[in-house]
């Protein structure tokens, strides 16, 4: 363990010889030393250095010149030398006073000895070229431990031309212009570390000798200033050597050593590549890109481009994870084995790394997917009635039984172009009609020129706070319109989001397109008025904007009309909104939706698939069964939906051809087991005044009909829920299935 600097005495040759050598390749070092130190200490430390350090440079420049011809030059030699002690520490204390003593003085240090070898020299015989190489290689060698990389350039020029005028004066300009240029030359060969290159060749030719690494210059010298021939290779085998310690050095020359960056970000993304083919699920390649370098050079600047092609064949592998119905996973393979095949024809137009190492690891990748798409296939052989039917959550088209509601599409693109602008809409529907699966699926049904946001009032990030809301509209207005400007950063109030849907307005009218904004279970904006987490003031924003951007489009989508809402008066602030209700399935619709559930499906639409788009026979359905299920449920959506996947999944479960009369009937107790919740909710809680109403429903239970309720508040609620339907001045449960459940469960 060698002395600190703040114990180095005149006698510790041995350490001042170590700092020395830390003075030639990690200066940084010897700066971080010297800061501890006292001015005083930090120039006392440097007169001792410079002691040191002189006995070498003289004999340096003795012995390669074989200088003992002239005692004279020999002289000078060490006045100039001792002439530039003195001027380095001056120089030292000037730029200690103005930058911090231990930056001053590691630089006097420098500049002293390069001072005193330049003025040796200047004032020397001109009996040898030879002498005057040597004495610029010491002074290359130290300017290049001062200058560092960029600014080493420069001192070698002007050293070169200071010296060459100083000649010039001496023996005569021509003499003085070549000593300089020869200086000039000399001074950039070492101040660029250019000596190392020749040497630097072993490490990787013919072979690459990753072991060797910890020797390459650039491991233990840190001003080296040109980069190396194939270091990025060299770095790649030292890395899959020793991972910890290569990583490490990579991550070093990426943070610290700007002259090899662009070296070690190529082995970073030769690695990252290399690792991609030991990934055991693709979808981690999302993870793999966000760790990609980015830039504006070279191949850096291809970077986005790949992130995002990475970030899809991840998107497409969990998709297909996410697939459970076996007749969709062999499209979704197959679309994950097309996306990789497009990127493989992509990368190869790429700059080197990328073109080599992606194609490499994407043709791993494609051997993956494929994998993949051959046990798809295995898998669709066994199964004989795929399972696309689901209740519950919104529908996602291309993988679960949808139709798109027609009627209703046409209604609203009516509303939309209107020349004069849209009023606004309210779109009304009772709980499980469908409203958020239409509104997610919009996209394709209305014209190509109307862009669709979709906005969640149950969502936490919107609905918290009214600075949330007001973000949240801009931000979904702005993954639609990229080109748009963003909204400043500080315009989070009602008065903000006026101002950037103004702008908003604008640009859709330069580019003859509208917006729609679905804000969706659009009561909770009603509750958080109650409660004071929305002003009413809100209301009065969204009249406004209704009125001036005619561009825009405002539609509220809920289960309650607009006139239920009880904390606001939403009638006076939206009076002029179009109300567009959301029926129930007609028999059409219903028989659609069980016979070709995934006809607007885009997993299908290659030609090169295999697999058929799922479609059933209206007999598989069972005599009139399309007409049962549309009796049983009323076309209420979700309740189509859930019988239909109990009933496949029977006939799955029992190897039935169809449905027949037996399966039907135990279908429909088992639907009203998995359906519990929703009867429970729709029939004995959602009313505000649930008791009264339930004691009158509870009564169906034993009674298929009885009288109308004399309460005129409950008589408007069931009405208004489409409960119960009316036949000769008596009242039934409107929904036969809904009763089974009432008289078996409720």
């Amino acid at each position: 363990m060698h002395k600190p600097l703040s114990e180095l005495g005149w006698g510790d040759h041995r350490a001042a010889l170590y700092w020395l050598g830390i003075l030639y390749r990690r200066p940084q070092l010897l700066t971080a030393g010297l800061s501890a130190l006292s001015a005083g200490q930090t120039i006392t430390t440097g007169i001792k250095l410079y002691a040191h350090c002189i006995p070498y440079l003289i004999l340096l420049n003795a012995v390669l010149l074989g200088y003992t011809q002239s005692p004279e030059s020999l002289g000078l030699l060490i006045v100039g030398i001792a002439v530039g002690i003195a001027g380095g520490i001056a120089v030292g204390i000037l730029k200690g006073m103005i930058e911090g003593i231990a930056e001053g003085i590691a630089a006097g240090i420098v500049a002293g000895i390069v001072a005193g070898i330049a003025f040796g020299i200047a004032g020397g015989s001109s009996e040898g070229i030879a002498f005057e190489i040597a004495g610029e290689i010491a002074a290359g060698i130290i300017f290049g431990i001062a200058g560092g990389i960029a600014g080493g350039i420069a001192v070698g020029i002007a050293v070169g031309i200071a010296v060459g005028i100083s000649i010039g004066m001496a023996y005569g300009i021509t003499a003085g212009i070549t000593y300089g240029i020869a200086v000039g030359i000399t001074l950039l060969f070492f101040i660029l570390r250019a000596y190392y290159t020749p040497f630097s060749l072993f490490f990787v030719w013919p072979n690459i000798m990753s072991r060797w690494y910890p020797y390459h210059p650039v491991a233990w010298d840190d001003l080296c200033a040109l980069p190396f021939p194939k270091l990025d290779q060299l770095l790649v085998g030292y890395a899959e050597y020793a991972p910890s310690l290569g990583h490490a050095e990579i991550e070093r020359l990426i943070n610290h050593y700007p002259s090899q960056r662009m070296a070690a970000l190529r082995a970073r993304v030769i690695l990252l590549a290399r690792a991609t083919q030991q990934t055991q699920s693709l979808a981690e390649l999302s993870d793999f890109a966000s760790r990609l370098p980015e830039g504006d050079d070279r191949f850096l600047k291809h970077m986005t481009n790949l992130r995002v092609d990475m970030q899809e064949i991840a998107q497409f592998q969990t998709r297909l994870d996410q697939t459970r119905q076996q007749i969709l996973q062999e499209p979704n393979a197959h679309l994950l084995c097309k996306s990789i095949e497009a990127f493989q024809h992509k990368i190869a137009g790429y700059p080197e790394p990328l073109a080599r190492e992606f194609r490499t690891a994407a043709h791993t990748w494609l051997t993956q997917a494929r994998r993949q798409l051959e046990h798809a296939e295995t898998l669709l052989k066994r199964q004989s009635n795929p399972q696309v039917f689901r209740a519950g959550d919104p529908v996602d088209r291309d993988n679960e039984a949808f139709i798109p509601r027609s009627a209703v599409i046409q209604e609203l693109e009516q509303q939309i172009m209107l020349s004069t602008g849209c009023p606004g809409v309210v779109f009304y529907g009772r709980l499980r009609t469908g409203k958020t699966s239409l509104l997610k699926n919009l996209t394709g049904f209305l014209p190509p020129y109307v862009v669709t946001i979709y906005v969640s009032m149950q969502n936490p990030e919107v609905f918290s706070s009214l600075r949330h809301f007001v973000t949240a509209i801009p931000h979904a207005i702005q993954a639609q319109l990229p080109e748009l400007a963003p909204p400043p950063a500080d315009s989070d109030d009602l008065a903000g989001l006026h101002q950037y849907l103004t702008r908003c307005n604008t640009y859709l009218k330069t580019q003859q397109q509208r917006l729609l904004i679905a804000i969706d279970e659009y009561e909770v904006i009603d509750l958080k008025i109650g409660e004071s987490v929305f002003p009413e003031d809100l209301l009065a924003s969204l009249r406004e904007s209704i009125q001036m951007h005619r561009s825009i489009t405002w539609l509220l989508a809920g289960s309650h009309a607009i006139d239920e809402l009880q904390h606001a008066p939403w009638t006076s602030y939206l009076i002029s909104t179009r109300t567009v209700e959301m029926p129930f399935f007609s028999l059409a619709e219903t028989r659609t939706l069980l016979t070709d559930p995934l006809q607007h499906s885009t997993l299908f639409q290659d030609p090169s698939l295999h697999t058929p788009r799922p479609t059933f026979t209206e007999a598989f359905w069972g005599p009139q069964g399309i007409q049962r299920i549309q009796q049983q449920t009323v076309g209420w959506p979700h309740l189509v939906q859930l019988l239909a996947e109990t009933l496949l999944e029977l006939c799955n479960q029992e190897s039935a051809k169809q449905v027949d009369d037996a399966l039907f009937a135990r279908a429909l107790d088992k639907a009203i087991i998995k359906g519990h919740n929703l009867f429970d909710y729709l029939l004995h809680h959602d009313a505000s005044n649930s008791a009264n109403e339930w004691a009158y429903l509870s009564a169906f239970r034993h009674h298929d009909w009885q009288a109308p309720p004399e309460d005129q508040d409950i008589y408007q609620s069931l009405r208004r829920r489409q409960l119960v339907s009316e036949e000769k001045g008596q009242w039934r449960l409107h929904t036969p299935l809904m009763a089974h459940w009432l008289k078996q469960r409720g």
